[in-house]
C-alpha cells in the first residue's frame, strides 16, 4: 500500500514537475517540489492531499474488512491433505461436518472452509448429496485436546469405511481486548477466619451465612460491627467443600444448605431450620436441586423449567437476550454449556472457564454480561465479563485479578451491585466482595 500510494502521487506530480517523496518508518515525509506560481502550487497541494486521503481511506477500509485468521486454519489444511493422501478420494465426493467439540462457531467455520478449500484445490468436486462417495468430518475432543475424525465411505462398499484420526492441539485463547465495553470493580465487605458461604446486606444490616450460624452485623459509622448470631440446626454432617445460598432481604431471609432449609427474621431475631430437599434459587430466573451429600447441583431443574435436566453443574445463569432465552451451566466435568431458546437444543460448550459464573444485567453494551471465574489452579484467580455473541462467548472486560481462590459467586440482589464474590485468600482468611459493572461508553 505504501508503494502504491507513493507511486500514485509521484505520477500526478511528474506531470507537473519533479518531485521527491519518500516514506520514513510509518510516517510520511514531506514532498518537496520545484518553484511554481502560487496558484499552481496550491492546486497541486490540494490534489495531492485529496489523493492521499482517498487512498488512505481505501487502505483502512480494506484492512478493517479482513477477518482475523483462525489458529486452526493451517491445521485444517494439513488435515485435508492427510485425507487426500490416506483415502485417495474420487473426483466427486459428498462432504459433511459434525461438531462435537467446544470449537467456537468462528473456529469451526474457519476449519471447515480450510478443509473444503484444500479438497477443491486438489481437483475434488464437493457436493452436498447424490454422490457415490461420502466423506464425514467430525470435530471431537478429549481432556488433552481436539480430535478430528475423517470417515470415508463408498456406495459400492456399503459395509466398509476408511477412518483417519488426527489429534490437534487446542488453540490458546486470549482474553485480551481491543476495547473493553465494561469495567469490573470489587469492594471488600468483610474479612474473617470462618468460612463465608453467602451474604445479604442493606445500608444498616449485614447477614453472613457460615457453616454453623448466620452472623448479624450492624453498620457502625461505616464499619460492620458484629451484633449476634443465629445457630444453624442440622441433623447430618456437612459434606466437604460446603456451599450455601442466602436469599431474601436483610430483614427476612431464607438460607439453603445441603439437605437443610432455614427461614428467619432479624426483628425479632429468630430462625427455624428443617430437613429439606427443596430446590435452591440458583439465580433470579432459575431453580435447581442441590445434592444433599455433595457440593454441586444434580442437574434436575425446577420452577419454570420443572422436569428438564442437564448434566450436573456447580453454578448456572439464565437470562433473556431480546426474544431469545439463554441458559448457562458450569458443569462438574469442566465444561460450561450454553443453551439457546430451549434446553433440548444442542449446547455450545466452553472448556476454559472456572466453576463459578453469574449473569448480571448492567444495561451496558448488549445489556447482559456473564461474570466467570478463571480455570487457573494457582493461588490467584480472576473474574472476567463475557457476552454471548453469535452463539459464542466474547470477553467484554479486562480480567479482574483476585488474590486468592474464588469460592462462591452469587447474584447480589442489591441495587447497583452485580454480584457477591467469596474468596479464600492466600493467608487462609475468607473475604466477601461486592462486584460492580460500569459502562465504558
Amino acid at each position: 500500500m505504501d508503494i502504491f500510494l507513493c507511486s500514485s502521487v509521484s505520477f500526478v506530480v511528474n506531470r507537473l514537475s519533479s518531485v521527491s517523496c519518500q516514506r520514513q518508518h510509518r510516517r510520511r515525509a514531506p514532498c518537496y517540489t520545484s518553484p511554481f506560481p502560487s496558484m499552481l502550487q496550491a492546486t497541486i497541494r490540494s490534489y495531492l492531499h485529496l489523493s492521499a486521503f482517498l487512498l488512505l481511506i481505501a487502505f483502512a477500509t480494506s484492512h478493517a474488512q479482513q477477518p482475523l485468521p483462525s489458529p486452526l486454519a493451517d491445521a485444517a489444511g494439513l488435515f485435508a491433505q492427510e485425507i487426500l493422501s490416506h483415502n485417495g478420494l474420487p473426483e466427486t465426493v459428498m462432504v459433511s461436518f459434525n461438531n462435537l467439540s467446544s470449537l467456537s462457531p468462528s473456529d469451526q467455520s474457519a476449519a471447515t472452509d480450510a478443509i473444503l478449500a484444500r479438497l477443491r484445490s486438489a481437483g475434488v468436486h464437493v457436493v452436498r448429496a447424490d454422490a457415490a462417495a461420502e466423506l464425514q468430518v467430525t470435530f471431537s475432543e478429549d481432556w488433552q485436546g481436539l480430535i478430528w475424525v475423517a470417515t470415508f465411505k463408498q456406495a459400492s462398499q456399503s459395509n466398509a469405511s476408511r477412518v483417519l484420526i488426527k489429534k490437534i492441539a487446542r488453540p490458546q485463547r486470549t482474553a485480551s481486548l481491543q476495547s473493553a465495553a465494561v469495567t469490573l470493580q470489587k469492594t471488600l465487605i468483610l474479612s474473617q477466619g470462618a468460612p463465608i458461604l453467602d451474604l445479604i446486606r442493606d445500608d444498616q444490616t449485614l447477614l453472613v451465612l457460615e457453616p454453623e450460624q448466620i452472623s448479624i452485623y450492624q453498620n457502625d459509622s461505616g464499619r460492620w460491627k458484629f451484633v449476634s448470631a443465629l445457630p444453624v440446626a442440622h441433623d447430618h454432617s456437612w459434606p466437604r467443600d460446603l456451599r450455601g445460598r442466602l436469599q431474601g432481604t436483610a430483614r427476612q431471609f431464607t438460607a439453603f444448605l445441603p439437605g437443610t432449609l432455614c427461614t428467619g427474621t432479624i426483628s425479632p431475631p429468630q430462625m427455624q431450620c428443617r430437613h429439606s430437599d427443596d430446590p435452591w434459587q440458583v439465580d433470579r430466573n432459575q431453580l435447581a436441586f442441590f445434592s444433599s451429600s455433595r457440593n454441586f447441583f444434580t442437574g434436575v431443574l425446577a420452577g419454570q423449567n420443572a422436569g428438564a435436566s442437564v448434566p450436573p453443574f456447580f453454578s448456572a445463569a439464565a437470562w433473556q437476550n431480546g426474544d431469545k432465552r439463554l441458559w448457562l451451566f458450569a458443569g462438574t466435568d469442566g465444561k460450561a454449556r450454553l443453551y439457546q431458546s430451549t434446553l433440548t437444543s444442542e449446547p455450545v460448550i466452553q472448556t476454559d472457564w472456572g466453576s463459578d459464573l453469574v449473569a448480571v444485567h448492567s444495561g451496558c453494551s448488549s445489556g447482559w454480561q456473564i461474570l466467570v471465574s478463571s480455570s487457573s489452579s494457582s493461588h490467584s484467580d480472576s473474574i472476567q465479563g463475557m457476552e454471548i455473541v453469535n452463539g459464542g462467548a466474547v470477553p467484554v472486560s479486562m480480567a479482574l485479578e483476585i488474590s486468592g481462590a474464588v469460592r462462591a459467586l452469587w447474584p447480589s440482589g442489591e441495587e447497583n451491585m452485580a454480584a457477591n464474590a467469596v474468596v479464600e485468600s492466600a493467608t487462609g482468611k475468607y473475604e466477601a466482595y461486592a462486584l460492580t459493572v460500569s459502562c465504558n461508553h
